[in-house]
């Protein structure tokens, strides 16, 4: 019976948080959802609070326990999928009983009704053993912003805002997509890449032609991407080569740490962009490291791509990175803070491909293109 009562009152304050849109939580309270796993487990649904610093409940493992520990009370659990893009699928409820279920695990922790069955069953990783995985792994789309912010003076003065009718877009790799704690390799192909710290809104339901005003009703949540960029990677010069070959490489974009769901981001339109590079912000802060400086609203970004494509549970939406970026090279750590979503932290490394031959470049006369 108190399980049931820990799960009870866990729904109602999940359904009280949603239905009234609090305040944002502090940093080290914030819900989170996230993908991760252990050793060789393969990916897992995860939760936790804060910024890295409180353990990740393992979902299923959670719900598992329960019904091992005959509390026949879990009953009241909605089905909760296996994976993040599923959940996310599934809408508001199972997410809502995720959060709930977080808690509930935590408070019987607390009051030490739960015992840690650990191996394979462990339910609560320490933050420090577990390998975070990207939150959305699959994603159907990747969109980035390109010129999305307003450019400021040096010296603090709102300079004029991007001359364009229509917000500018291109497309990632989805299998360019690695997680916090990660390396970004640089393959041996280049020297340097541009570190591009970006806000980027998680679809939460298919959207087609949605106005602005309604477009956040689409939105799960929110995280933060890498936009990992080359300057110096030989490849043609075809124009329309250029953005998909240089942002694409295996790695280039870090995604994460966490999902953290837009109940707890109540103004994403003014959320501060925070880059660093070994730890020294260097030309960061920048004048417009915040969302308010974009030329396109959240919402009137939403709007422009669902009038032109179908958004999907899951798409992820990069909104553009403030100028001017940094540029980072072998050895260095790029963390990227963006509000409350925690902080983005990967290695750059630079790892050929073993027994790989370079393509060679060659000139090929015009007659024969």
């Amino acid at each position: 019976m108190r399980i049931l009562v820990l799960i009870i009152a866990a729904l109602a304050l999940s359904v009280c948080i949603s239905e009234r849109g609090i305040a944002q939580q502090s940093t080290d309270e914030t819900f989170r959802l996230l993908t991760f796993e252990i050793a060789s487990s393969g990916p897992r649904l995860g939760t936790t609070r804060g910024s890295g610093s409180q353990d990740v409940l393992d979902v299923h493992n959670a719900i598992n326990y329960l019904y091992r520990a005959g509390a026949t009370e879990a009953q009241v659990l909605p089905a909760i999928p296996v994976d993040m893009k599923s959940l996310i699928e599934a809408g508001d409820i199972p997410i809502r009983a995720a959060r709930s279920l977080h808690d509930t695990m935590t408070a019987m922790r607390e009051s030490g009704d739960f015992e840690e069955p650990g191996g394979d069953r462990r339910v609560f990783h320490p933050p420090g053993s577990v390998r975070y995985l990207p939150p959305i792994t699959a994603p159907s789309k990747i969109i980035s912003l390109a010129g999305a912010y307003q450019r400021v003076q040096p010296d603090g003065t709102a300079g004029a805002w991007d001359d364009v009718e229509y917000p500018s877009f291109f497309f990632k790799s989805p299998a360019s997509l690695t997680g916090h704690q990660t390396d970004i390799n640089l393959w041996g192909l280049l020297t340097t890449g541009v570190h591009e710290p970006e806000f980027a809104i998680v679809i939460g339901r298919t959207a087609r032609a949605v106005s602005a005003s309604n477009a956040l009703d689409y939105v799960v949540g929110y995280t933060i991407m890498n936009d990992v960029s080359s300057r110096d990677l030989p490849q043609g010069s075809h124009p329309v080569q250029g953005g998909s070959m240089s942002k694409s490489l295996d790695s280039f974009t870090p995604l994460g740490p966490y999902l953290t769901l837009k109940d707890d981001v109540p103004n994403p339109n003014d959320i501060e962009v925070t880059g660093v590079i070994d730890g020294e912000r260097h030309i960061w802060p920048v004048p417009n490291g915040n969302t308010s400086f974009l030329t396109f609203t959240v919402e009137e970004i939403i709007a422009y791509l669902s009038e032109r494509m179908t958004l999907l549970p899951g798409d992820v939406i990069a909104t553009g990175v403030p100028q001017p970026t940094m540029i980072f090279a072998e050895g260095q750590l790029v963390e990227i803070t963006i509000g409350n979503l925690g902080t983005l932290r990967n290695r750059v490394v630079s790892e050929p491909i073993p027994g790989h031959i370079p393509i060679p470049s060659r000139v090929v006369s015009g007659e024969n293109r």
